[in-house]
């Protein structure tokens, strides 16, 4: 399969990239803003995902997309910048192809199109947090995430097979070793405390593009378990009393967002925890 990973010289687009060579059927493309090798397995294009012509290009020939490109944090960039790129970045891939009639997009999505990751005033409807809580977010990153699903859900109308996933967190090998080292993360207030390993985000992703899984589908890809070693349904109620008994469920160190979707639709299981070795 010929595969185009836009931003794949990422902190994801990396492990995603070597993920999908371990299938040697896989051809793979990366496009991002950073030159990367000439020479060797991967064929590297420079380019904008805010041009359409650009992404065009880039895209020709593929069989299918991942498109991790996006400013992935509204601290570091202006609002304007963020829903820019991300925004209309979304809509380039998907347009190019719809035009060029690439089977399946995959997009990186985010637990932030809920509410919680950049809001001290959420507060969810209920726990754990699955793909049918409602999208809250006043931050412009998960407004840009929330507008790039309903992108990908349009474009499913019009025969583009869409999956968008939704990490939270994402810690590479050696961050996940130096959480094992400090005993998981302090708690500071009513945080989601939620992550994912790399490795296992970048098997979710290559599963999304080789799995025969419904259009226009939705997953939360997160650990079973949280950053926190106190038990969830003991912190949260302390930190915030006007939860009540909506944490009660998560017991021992079971997460805030629930990861059942993604494990029956992919066959996928999260295998790096910083409570194991």
């Amino acid at each position: 399969m010929k595969i185009l990973v836009l931003g794949g010289i990422g902190k994801v687009g990396q492990w995603v990239v070597r993920e999908l060579l371990n299938n040697p059927a896989h051809e793979v493309t990366v496009f991002d803003r950073v030159s990367g090798p000439e020479r060797g397995a991967v064929k590297y294009l420079a380019g904008d995902v805010q041009d359409l012509g650009q992404v065009m290009e880039a895209m020709v020939g593929a069989d299918s997309v991942i498109h991790l490109a996006a400013v992935h944090n509204p601290n570091i960039a202006t609002a304007g910048v963020t829903y820019q790129t991300n925004v209309v970045g979304t809509f380039n891939v998907h347009h190019a192809a719809f035009r060029l009639g690439v089977k399946r997009v995959v997009s990186a999505s985010s637990n932030a199109v809920v509410g919680w990751s950049y809001s001290e005033r959420f507060v969810p409807d209920y726990l754990p947090i699955d793909e049918d809580h409602p999208l809250k977010p006043e931050d412009v990153y998960g407004l840009s995430k929330e507008i790039g699903e309903t992108i990908a859900r349009s474009y499913a109308r019009k025969g583009v097979e869409t999956v968008s996933l939704r990490p939270s967190g994402v810690v590479t090998p050696d961050e996940l070793e130096r959480m094992r080292k400090d005993g998981g993360r302090r708690p500071t207030g009513f945080q989601a405390y939620s992550y994912i390993d790399a490795r296992d985000l970048a098997l979710a992703f290559r599963l999304a593009v080789e799995q025969p899984i419904p259009s226009d589908t939705i997953l939360f890809v997160v650990a079973d378990d949280s950053t926190v070693a106190e038990a969830l349904c003991d912190l949260y109620p302390r930190v915030m009393p006007s939860i009540g008994d909506k944490a009660r469920s998560l017991t021992g160190g079971k997460g805030a967002y629930s990861n059942a979707r993604a494990k029956t639709l992919l066959g996928w299981q999260p295998v790096h925890s910083w409570r194991r070795d």
